[in-house]
């Protein structure tokens, strides 16, 4: 019986060292690979579940992890077209699209792969930087800024090479990280300042150059205004002698009426404010407090049927005219 315990014990060893030796698993995020006799496969298995291959050496199996890797390259200096030095740091999402090719190109697994990128990328990093000015990375005006195209330059230089030579798709590229050395920050800086205060000055000179030419404009519709009113006035002056040499024409019929009226206009003039006179009654204009000078202007209208007229010495008489 101990012999019997000992097979069966045996036998299920050996069947379960079998099947491990003859199964493999591939997760939902890996890929794998199944060589034979040292030989690739010509596809790759992407399902994921339990599979089964033959023992060593016949068959093995790689697996790669299919998820999107993060390629991060170190920060260096590049120098633009003009001259300009740039600290560029920039980022590489990529995964594994064609296992088998990616295989060939790098048995030592993803870590060469990797190292492989990184140098395509800092290769395409300084070549596309070496094309490009200054300004198309650092500049106050965003309309010369190219951040975006640049980017999407080096990604299409990448992603080709990539896919076709290593198997290896890169989905996205993009600038981490711009920097400058700390040796021309001072002068690049002093240059944007002089450049900027050059297009203030000729601000400026514009806007002074505008000033001018709207106090100009105002200057002559305020001519042509002040003419118009000018000529406005002219007109209304004109009509009122006219208007005045019709009165005139009245009072040289009675010229007394007129002295009156002028005498009056003459003392309402002086005594508009509050005022204290001592006057001479007999001298004129004050005159015109005097009864005895009042009497003596004759009354609108000629001969009158009756009223009362006062003498030189301030009595008042009664006059009566004749009648037919």
């Amino acid at each position: 019986m101990k012999n019997v315990g000992t097979i069966a014990a045996a036998v299920v060893l050996a069947a379960v060292l079998g099947f491990y030796m003859c199964t493999f698993q591939v997760r939902f995020t890996e890929v794998a690979i199944k060589k034979t006799w040292g030989k690739p496969g010509a596809h790759a298995i992407t399902e994921p579940g339990l599979k089964f291959r033959w023992p060593r050496p016949i068959q093995s199996v790689v697996i790669y992890d299919k998820r999107t890797h993060v390629l991060e390259d170190r920060t260096e200096e590049t120098r633009t077209v003009d001259g300009k030095a740039l600290l560029l740091t920039t980022y590489t999402l990529w995964r594994i699209a064609d296992p088998a090719k990616f295989h060939m190109n790098f048995p030592g697994g993803v870590e060469d792969g990797a190292r492989k990128l990184r140098t395509t990328v800092e290769t395409q990093k300084h070549t596309t930087t070496g094309k490009r000015e200054f300004r198309d990375f650092v500049s106050t005006d965003p309309k010369e800024r190219k951040i975006r195209v640049i980017e999407k330059e080096m990604l299409a230089a990448i992603r080709g090479g990539a896919l076709e030579a290593y198997g290896i798709e890169v989905l996205d590229f993009g600038i981490k990280k711009l920097g400058l050395p700390e040796s021309v920050t001072t002068a690049i800086f002093e240059s944007m300042r002089a450049r900027e205060e050059a297009n203030a000055s000729r601000y400026i000179a514009e806007g002074q150059a505008t000033a001018q030419k709207i106090l100009a404009d105002a200057r002559e519709r305020e001519q042509r205004i002040l003419a118009e009113a000018r000529r406005k006035a002219s007109e209304i002056e004109t009509e009122a002698q006219r208007v005045i040499s019709e009165y005139y024409k009245e009072f040289s019929e009675h010229p007394e009426l007129r002295i009156y009226l002028d005498t009056l206009d003459t003392v309402k003039e002086a005594l508009r404010q509050r005022t204290t006179l001592i006057l001479d009654t007999n001298e004129s204009p004050w005159s015109i407090f005097n009864a005895a000078s009042r009497a003596r202007v004759p009354q609108e209208g000629g001969s009158q049927t009756g009223g009362a007229s006062a003498s030189p010495d301030g009595e008042k008489t009664k006059t009566t005219a004749p009648t037919e």
